[in-house]
């Protein structure tokens, strides 16, 4: 399956599409999809967890992982 993606404006009602011509002949199958005018902004997660943060425990996360394994050994 070969995938051409174009963004065209209709007018009148019509999209005029350029094949190559080896697609003469061949059945197709047209998908139209509208396009926003904007993309929607990103939303980002940097900062999400900020409230959670407690400075005194940072010198700990390095043996965290092992630490809490301990528990359940």
């Amino acid at each position: 399956m070969e995938v051409i993606r174009t963004i065209r404006t209709v007018k009148n009602g019509q999209v005029l599409l350029d094949l190559p011509s080896e697609l003469s002949g061949r059945e197709v199958e047209i998908i139209v999809l509208t396009k926003d005018a904007s993309k929607p902004k990103k939303k980002s997660l940097r900062g999400a967890l900020q409230k959670y943060v407690r400075p005194e425990l940072i010198s700990t996360e390095s043996d965290a992982w092992e630490n809490t394994m301990q528990v359940f050994l």
